[in-house]
């Protein structure tokens, strides 16, 4: 009898193909639960729910809705920073013309250190704002100026152009060198240049509470923008940032009656509510108090001492803190006067 090779057999019956676990699983499975991905095929796009229809359109508006604020924001950013820039070149070819610089040289800073007062003392201290000045305050009026002269001129010219021109203001070594106004409210010039045109960049303006004569006033309070391209009050901050500034700058006002020469006396943050813009006193005595108050916190302060015979200039603006309400003073004592 032949024997069976059983061996050969088992080897060739035991040989099979090793197949996967997944594999093992899509064939055990319904043919209802195979996916298109299982099989190779392209992905079936699953319907929405109602819920995830709502959600979608929302998530989908809110982004479009973010998409236009952005570029709202930005063409508005651009339009504000182009129209205080022609501003500037709109002030600047005024400047040109009326600037008083050229009066402020060494040759003139002490060729006229006298006080010259004049012009009608006002009806009512209380109402108008201010005391008439007593004796012990040097007048003379008997040395004449031909650049005050020139410059008194141009102002009138100018102030007949445009009725509400108060005066101008300059420093020296920043961009503050402009026509002052004065409107029927401190609101109009916030956004109106001094011919009266629209301008976002406004004007330097006189609270409207002050009278025409500059010395007539306890507090001449001015008004501007802290610009965030550099102009208006913006270089009120060297007042703020540098304290030897602050120490060696004088402002100098210049008006249809004379030149003014201020010194800065403090600098301080307020509250857009603090009345430091106040230009009504009851006496001497009330503004001396007031000016003493106004000085308590100062961030830089002077050792000056004041009376019923002096006058204070005060310059308001924003100060770019992040906090709206907030604003720079600069308070600066009246030093000379040129009639």
């Amino acid at each position: 009898m032949r024997e069976v090779n059983t061996v050969g057999s088992k080897r060739r019956h035991a040989v099979h193909v090793p197949t996967s676990d997944a594999d093992d699983d899509v064939f055990l499975r319904s043919l209802d639960e195979i996916t298109p991905e299982e099989l190779g095929g392209e992905p079936q796009k699953r319907k929405r729910t109602g819920g995830e229809l709502v959600s979608y359109i929302i998530e989908r508006t809110v982004y479009f809705f973010a998409v236009a604020v952005f570029v709202v924001c930005v063409f508005e950013l651009c339009a504000s920073l182009w129209q205080q820039f022609t501003g500037e070149l709109y002030y600047a070819h005024i400047a040109d013309e009326f600037s008083m610089s050229h009066l402020l040289s060494d040759k003139n800073k002490t060729k006229h250190d006298v006080v010259v007062m004049q012009g009608a003392a006002p009806a009512s201290p209380y109402e108008m704002g201010v005391t008439p000045p007593e004796a012990g305050i040097e007048i003379d009026n008997t040395e004449h100026n031909a650049e005050v002269e020139e410059l008194k001129a141009q102002m009138a010219s100018l102030k007949e152009q445009y009725p509400d021109i108060y005066g101008w203001i300059y420093v020296k070594d920043t961009v503050i060198d402009y026509p002052v106004v004065r409107g029927d409210d401190n609101e109009y010039y916030l956004d109106h240049a001094f011919t009266g045109e629209s301008l976002s960049v406004g004007s330097i303006f006189a609270d409207c509470t002050l009278r025409d004569y500059i010395m007539d006033n306890y507090n001449v309070v001015l008004y501007g923008h802290n610009s965030p391209i550099g102009n208006m009050f913006a270089d009120v901050m060297k007042f703020v940032l540098d304290q030897e500034f602050f120490d060696t700058h004088n402002i100098y006002i210049y008006t249809p009656t004379g030149l003014y020469e201020f010194e800065p006396y403090s600098i301080s943050m307020f509250d857009y509510d603090t009345y430091y813009f106040r230009t009504g006193f009851y006496d001497g005595a009330d503004f001396v108090s007031f000016v003493e108050e106004m000085s308590k916190d100062a961030l830089y302060k002077k050792d000056m001492t004041f009376d019923k015979n002096d006058r204070l200039l005060t310059l308001s603006t924003c100060t770019k803190t992040g906090i709206s309400t907030k604003r720079y003073c600069l308070q600066a004592k009246l030093v000379r006067v040129i009639e």
